[in-house]
């Protein structure tokens, strides 16, 4: 038996069906947008999750983003539809401002949001400092963008 799962954790890439650490000061964020950078972490390409998809982002003070998800696109500018999902934030550093369909509130540093399937919602940063923020998305988005070149944490140029 321990000869089979030898031979069976050779064809298993590296990390991947195995618990993982991820240190978030040891990320290489990519940037979104000039006013935002995030890392992806745990995804099918770095740990083989097929069933969610978790990350890191920053936005600079003023930054505004936001998400449509369910199963079509309400055509909400501003809110690119990402398909059937919900979403969690954990907010790390900073203050939002958010407008969803359903009204408006705002959270920061300490709060985690629950973001439901069917709904979309627009953010924006309202703190004097960036933010950062601990996502995770269930199921994974179907339909994703490309990010940028790598930067720092903070916006610069890491090349």
């Amino acid at each position: 038996m321990k000869h089979e799962r030898e031979e069976l954790s050779t064809h298993v890439p590296s990390g991947h069906g195995i618990p993982r650490v991820f240190t978030i000061r040891d990320l290489v964020p990519r940037a979104n947008s000039p006013q935002s950078r995030s890392a992806r972490v745990v995804n099918e390409e770095t740990t083989g999750a097929k069933n969610l998809f978790a990350g890191v982002f920053w936005s600079d003070p003023g930054a505004s983003g936001g998400w449509s998800f369910g199963s079509a696109d309400p055509g909400v500018p501003g809110c690119p539809h990402v398909g059937v999902g919900e979403e969690v934030y954990l907010c790390i550093r900073g203050r939002v401002a958010v407008e969803w369909e359903g009204g408006s509130f705002e959270f920061g540093a300490g709060d985690i949001v629950f973001w439901p399937n069917n709904r979309w919602f627009r953010t924006r940063v309202i703190s004097d400092e960036p933010v950062q923020m601990f996502y995770v998305m269930a199921p994974p988005p179907t339909s994703m963008w490309g990010l940028g070149d790598p930067v720092s944490q903070t916006g610069e140029s890491i090349r």
